[in-house]
């Protein structure tokens, strides 16, 4: 609190809505007790800058602990009814998400948090699963529709499919005989062009095309004019 023009300024800085529950806390001296969600430490500095030992603190973020465990609580519910496929929730985007999420005793991997040690898994969709690379077995280098996004992810990230072009995937095994095709090919006359990457792969003009865009985008080859070259990384492997 301060003094100005003989009056008493009780909050400064205070929140869009008042309330007499709040102003009577502060007036009393009891700043701890008006914090609930973050806010910064800055923010609360004016007003009582010695009595902030009951409130919670990360970085430059003050929070009542009532609130970080109320916070972890939904997070973890949330999570709980996440796909198994994947089963965390985004980072909430908020600035105070950096300094707070390391208290929340979850595991941060990229921009989603995960219960600790907690793994992907098929749940429900082991028999999807398998037709699935049963058909992609079968179609060969013959990309087949996948129907179901969060699946192919996941076997994707397994390393037993590789996905190409919008909402269309090959098998691994496939695409790791198309890749040898290509670089040998490359090796052998400096590089290769569409309708040669169809005749090696014995199929039709827009499955290898989609694949060479894979390889493309992956780093393995650079389109010059109507054909591929190898990049250096690709040529040394």
């Amino acid at each position: 609190r301060t003094t100005m023009g003989g009056a008493v300024v009780l909050d400064p800085a205070p929140p869009r809505r008042l309330s007499p529950e709040r102003l009577e806390l502060i007036e009393r001296d009891d700043i701890a007790a008006t914090v609930h969600a973050p806010v910064r430490l800055d923010s609360l500095r004016h007003l009582a800058p010695s009595d902030l030992d009951a409130v919670e603190r990360a970085g430059d973020w003050l929070f009542s602990r009532e609130w970080l465990e109320t916070f972890a609580e939904e997070l973890r519910a949330h999570i709980a009814a996440a796909d198994p496929l994947d089963p965390g929730v985004a980072v909430p985007p908020t600035a105070w998400a950096t300094a707070v999420v390391p208290r929340l005793g979850l595991e941060q991997r990229g921009s989603k948090l995960y219960l600790r040690g907690a793994a992907a898994s098929l749940g429900d969709r082991t028999d999807a699963a398998a037709r699935l690379e049963a058909e992609l077995a079968e179609a060969g280098y013959t990309p087949v529709p996948v129907e179901d996004r969060e699946l192919g992810a996941y076997l994707e990230r397994e390393g037993r499919l590789v996905r190409v072009g919008d909402g269309l995937a090959v098998g691994a095994g496939a695409h790791a005989q198309a890749r040898q095709l290509l670089v040998e090919e490359c090796r052998r006359e400096g590089s290769i062009a569409l309708a040669r990457f169809r005749d090696l792969l014995g199929t039709g003009r827009r499955p290898a095309q989609l694949l060479l865009e894979r390889f493309d985008a992956d780093g393995v080859t650079r389109r010059i004019g109507d054909a591929r070259v190898l990049r250096r990384r690709a040529s040394r492997g």
